[in-house]
């Protein structure tokens, strides 16, 4: 019976193995046929605009009445499909009735892994998104205190902000220019050295790599959207620009600059966000890539922004909400470019993602530390 079994087995894993062959061999046709319709509609469209260069006067005139008929018939058509769909939709309200809600039912039961699986990397991101901003905030908050100890400067840090107990009469153009800008700077440092670290570890199926991930935008927004908001506002690194004697002119170049560096952070982790679906899935297709971007990236910066506002009650921090809104400029590029990229294959084996316990653990810590302890305040002498 055993050897029946081992058998059984062994011929199963060789079906399954020549099927996953056969499905990736299937992919590679698809890709190739897709790549050479791309290159047949290319040439199209160049034969298109040189035909159009040499057609007559009134031939442009009659094709582009032609193509305005074309348009108002696919107007008509567009407008009788929502009619028609309307309809539908009215007479299946109509048709409900124990059948059908017993099919939609077990759809739904059908479903539920796959829901568990959008759940699952919704909370996993969540959890590492915060993280890496409670790591990045902390540490920022320790080098700024460590700067302002450089200039004999006492110091007390609340969850809310850091008080310098020092008259108005003691910051100079150095000390503002090193306390304000040491804590944005070394962590955008520390954002390029997460981005490296994650190219290094991103073939790898570890749930983790998130951390370094989210670590590297936070850390270019750190700096970046802390200087659009502080050039703005006239708040944190702002007092840097405000002690440089900056004029509006340059204001704007520095808000505008902050902007484009934003998004281009968006633009670089946006593959890589795409890559950390190996963690989860065996490809990133047309059919789940989407759910997969709002799962691990659109929800999570939502879901961690709610969570750092509720955190920091009852004060609202204004300087800290808008950066991590200017955060927005680096996901915006990631909702817009990913569905540009093709079809990622990933390892074959089968995926069982878990919960990341531990971040999970080593959070609540943060948080505690962050709400209990920088309550009450630490006290730093100059």
């Amino acid at each position: 019976v055993k050897k029946t079994e081992e058998k059984q087995e062994k011929e199963e894993k060789k079906e399954k193995k020549e099927r996953l062959a056969k499905q990736k061999a299937e992919r590679a046709e698809a890709k190739r046929l897709k790549e050479e319709f791309r290159i047949e509609f290319r040439q199209r469209d160049k034969a298109a605009k040189t035909e159009w260069l040499i057609l007559s006067a009134e031939d442009k005139k009659a094709r582009k009445l032609a193509l305005k008929a074309e348009k108002k018939a696919r107007r008509i058509q567009n407008q009788q499909s929502l009619k028609t769909g309307l309809k539908n939709f009215i007479q299946s309200f109509r048709s409900i009735n124990i059948r059908s809600l017993k099919r939609k039912f077990r759809d739904f039961r059908d479903n539920a892994p796959k829901r568990r699986r959008f759940m699952l990397t919704t909370a996993n991101s969540t959890v590492l998104f915060l993280l890496s901003y409670f790591a990045l905030f902390l540490f920022s908050q320790m080098i700024t205190v460590i700067a302002a100890s450089f200039f004999d400067y006492p110091t007390i840090v609340y969850y809310f902000e850091i008080y310098f107990n020092i008259s108005q009469e003691s910051w100079f153009h150095d000390s503002v220019k090193t306390i304000f800008s040491s804590g944005p700077v070394v962590n955008f440092v520390i954002g390029i050295t997460f981005i490296i670290i994650y190219s290094n570890i991103k073939e790898n199926n570890s749930l983790f790599k998130l951390f370094f991930l989210w670590g590297f935008l936070h850390a270019v927004n750190m700096l970046f959207g802390a200087l659009l908001v502080g050039t703005l506002f006239e708040t944190g690194v702002g007092h840097v620009i405000s002690w440089m004697y900056v004029m509006d002119t340059g204001k704007v170049l520095y808000s505008i600059l902050s902007i484009f560096i934003l998004v281009i952070a968006g633009l670089v982790a946006t593959k890589p966000f795409l890559i950390s679906g190996n963690s989860y899935f065996n490809e990133l297709n047309d059919e789940n890539r989407t759910s997969f971007v709002l799962s691990q990236v659109f929800l999570p910066y939502i879901a961690g922004n709610v969570a750092l506002l509720l955190i920091r009650q009852p004060r609202f921090v204004f300087y800290d909400t808008f950066i991590l809104v200017a955060l927005f400029l680096c996901i915006l590029p990631i909702l817009v470019t990913y569905r540009s990229y093709n079809i990622l294959y990933f390892e074959e084996e089968e995926k069982k993602p878990g919960f990341v316990w531990i971040p999970l653990a080593v959070l609540i810590l943060a948080v505690l530390f962050f709400r209990v302890v920088l309550q009450i305040g630490l006290r730093f002498n100059g």
